[in-house]
């Protein structure tokens, strides 16, 4: 079993790869995970995170318009062949990104959001810093060969992870075919693993002369979800024999175990000034924490709580976290949320709750009431006075 393992990890041509599990981060298996190589079309990914952010905040619509400039009608290689002003919605761009990796639709994108792509540039930087990609630089939207346009394959698997986490990156990557200009033009889509690997629903391809073959893959088996990134690879359709090593070794070797299901109470904090005395923290999905076969798995969990928080709190928001061990080695953090609003208390609200106040508060307009009546029947029964001229 181990020289069959061992065989099958030989066989890999990338020069630089990483099997990671996308749940928690973990690196399974690695050979010049940070090593600094030309992405290739793989740099589109992070073109369609920040089209999918703007897409999420309402920044843009994916039935929004966007016009083929010129400079984005120019691109070479990949490409759907837009004419200068041609038009078409932000959703269809995303697609022929995502299918035949359309160096002219990630222009158009680009501009469309950033203005530039040399402002959008920016921003594709700006956002692999936030995410931890220390590795890379980009130069351009599209992934053609630029100096110092560069990534490695942990920076793209970190990428990978981000974006499956945090937008539907997976409608457009597993789509297997699509039809855009009113379906008088059908698109393909360039990743084969999708045909040959079971579970496998994206992500991006990308080869150039320079790159070489490249892939970002991701695939999910039960509650187990890969990511592979494979770079350099020498010969045509090696990166899809790559990852299907990487992935076989991963869901052979590996399995997950669920620990809590998702909404899970695991503790209660105290509200300061709201108006309720104390919120649930719970976890918002189920927690699977992954282990190796043959090792077995001891998991134990820790978990840091805040004791008290100021009104007002938000539902989701973040009061504590959660640290999942295997066999005593950190394996992952869960975020504790809130689990359901608390609003501020208002005084009026406040002064109602001191003890006895409610009751004293009705005993007074009772009193109050009693004595206004009296004094209403009192005056209704006093003689009325009549003041005349004397006959």
């Amino acid at each position: 079993m181990a020289w069959a393992e061992q065989s099958q990890l030989d066989a890999i041509s990338a020069e630089s790869y990483v099997l990671m599990d996308a749940d928690s981060g973990k690196v399974l298996k690695s050979k010049n995970m940070h090593k600094k190589l030309p992405p290739a079309s793989m740099t589109k990914l992070m073109t369609m995170l920040l089209a999918l952010e703007a897409i999420e905040h309402n920044q843009v619509g994916k039935s929004d318009k966007v016009i083929a400039s010129p400079y984005a009608a120019s691109m070479e290689g990949t490409r759907i062949y837009l004419e200068p002003g041609e038009v078409m919605n932000m959703d269809d761009m995303l697609i022929a990104m995502s299918l035949v990796s359309a160096n002219d639709a990630s222009v158009a994108v680009a501009e469309k959001l950033g203005g530039s792509e040399a402002a959008f540039v920016e921003l594709m930087n700006k956002k692999a810093a936030a995410i931890g990609m220390k590795d890379s630089r980009f130069r351009n939207s599209h992934g053609l060969p630029a100096p110092g346009h560069v990534s490695s394959a942990y920076d793209m698997a970190i990428l990978a992870r981000y974006t499956l986490d945090n937008t539907p990156v997976l409608r457009y990557s597993s789509l297997k075919e699509h039809s855009l200009r009113q379906g008088e033009f059908p698109i393909h889509n360039s990743n084969k693993l999708l045909w040959r690997y079971e579970g496998a629903d994206g992500l991006k391809n990308g080869y150039t002369s320079e790159a070489k073959n490249c892939l970002t893959a991701t695939a999910k088996r039960g509650n187990l979800r890969l990511i592979v990134v494979v770079m350099g690879c020498p010969l045509k359709g090696g990166q899809t024999n790559d990852v299907i090593n990487l992935l076989d070794y991963g869901f052979d070797n590996y399995s997950t175990q669920k620990l809590l299901s998702s909404h899970n109470v695991c503790a209660t904090t105290r509200v300061r000034g709201g108006i309720d005395k104390e919120v649930k923290v719970l976890v918002r999905d189920d927690v699977n924490a992954i282990y190796q076969c043959n090792q077995g798995a001891s998991f134990t969990r820790r978990q840091n709580v805040a004791g008290s928080v100021k009104a007002p709190v938000q539902r989701g928001q973040k009061l504590g976290e959660m640290e999942i061990l295997n066999n005593g080695i950190l394996l992952k953090k869960v975020d504790l949320v809130a689990a359901n609003d608390v609003p501020r208390i208002t005084w009026g609200e406040r002064i109602m709750r001191i003890p006895g106040i409610v009751m004293i508060i009705t005993a007074i307009l009772i009193v109050t009431y009693i004595i206004y009546r009296r004094q209403k029947r009192a005056t209704a029964y006093q003689p009325k006075l009549t003041i005349g001229r004397k006959e």
